[in-house]
């Protein structure tokens, strides 16, 4: 993945039939990315993206992904690693835990940068003109989809 880019925070409407079709397709695939999870190589990555509030007790939030997860008794656990600056109660690193039923996406990145899952980000590039596709698989470090 490349170094020194701002991450990439993109406003998608959660209501559209693209977005929930990708929660739907994440979910479909779970069992999937649990297994992989498992087996899961020392240069491969792995994320999962959820809703995160700005603060504890807001209503208002961003679709936030958060690295390093493991699934636990129906939780996932993971860590954050990139933020919106209005998210000052949260820290880089700190552990996270969400209902598995909340998630919003997955995916893992592979050694030769190919990623599997990432149905939300497939989405958000579907909604780009073509000729931007290379320069936001760029962006997320990416050099195709599985």
């Amino acid at each position: 993945m490349k170094e020194n880019i701002e991450p990439i925070f993109m406003t998608v409407d959660h209501d559209s039939d693209g977005f929930q079709k990708s929660i739907k397709l994440a979910h479909q695939n779970l069992d999937s990315f649990k297994m992989r999870l498992s087996i899961l190589k020392k240069d491969e990555y792995a994320c999962v993206k959820f809703f995160v509030p700005e603060n504890p007790d807001s209503s208002e939030g961003a679709n936030i992904w958060l690295m390093s997860p493991f699934f636990e008794n129906n939780f996932f656990h993971a860590r954050v690693f990139e933020l919106p600056s209005e998210f000052r109660w949260l820290k880089v690193g700190q552990w996270l835990k969400f209902e598995e039923s909340t998630l919003l996406d997955w995916y893992i990145l592979n050694e030769n940068a190919e990623m599997e899952g990432g149905y939300s980000l497939k989405y958000q590039r579907s909604l780009l003109p073509e000729n931007k596709w290379r320069e936001f698989d760029e962006k997320i470090g990416i050099k195709g989809f599985i």
